[in-house]
Parts: structure tokens; sequence; C-alpha cells
């Protein structure tokens, strides 16, 4: 948006937008925090896994 747009918006307009916008950033934060999540998840997983299976060549 131009400003010349901003000046044509009411003030309502222009809260709305505004809380728009700030929803938008928590649900981008929300994502990126559930991506580094699942991402640490994965990697346990992984690390697990290699466990099992050393273990499971150590034994047998």
């Amino acid at each position: 948006m131009d400003k010349k747009d901003l000046e044509n918006l009411s003030v309502n307009e222009l809260k709305k937008l505004k809380e728009s916008i700030n929803d938008e950033i928590e649900i981008k934060r929300t994502r990126q925090k559930l991506s580094d999540a699942n991402k640490k998840a994965l990697a346990l997983a992984w690390i697990a896994i290699g466990i099992v299976i050393a273990l499971f060549r150590y034994f047998a």
C-alpha cells in the first residue's frame, strides 16, 4: 500500500488493518516455532533409531 492509500482510510479501517497485520505476524511466529520443534523432534528420533540399531548389532 502506498502512503496515499493509508491516508484515505478511516480510523476504524486502520485499526482493522493493524489487527490483521498483528494476527499474521503471530501466525508466522507460531508456524516458525512449530517448524523448529519438528526439526528437533526429527533429529532426536534419528538419534534414537541410530542407538537402537547400534544396540541391536552389538547384542546380535
